[in-house]
């Protein structure tokens, strides 16, 4: 694994976890927690191509 999906993967599993606890009627706290995980995933993946391409 890259040091940048060590680092955040800890962040996606937790936000992961409190967006599967809410109720499904709670649609927008869980859309909100569905774009910070997004959010997060294309982090990564551009600095995993960031860093390839060095």
């Amino acid at each position: 694994m890259s040091p940048v999906r060590i680092q955040y993967n800890p962040i996606i599993t937790q936000l992961l976890r409190e967006h599967d606890q809410l109720p499904h009627d709670r649609v927008a706290e869980r859309k909100s927690f569905q774009r910070k995980i997004l959010f997060l995933m294309d982090m990564i993946k551009f600095s995993e191509d960031e860093a390839a391409f060095a």
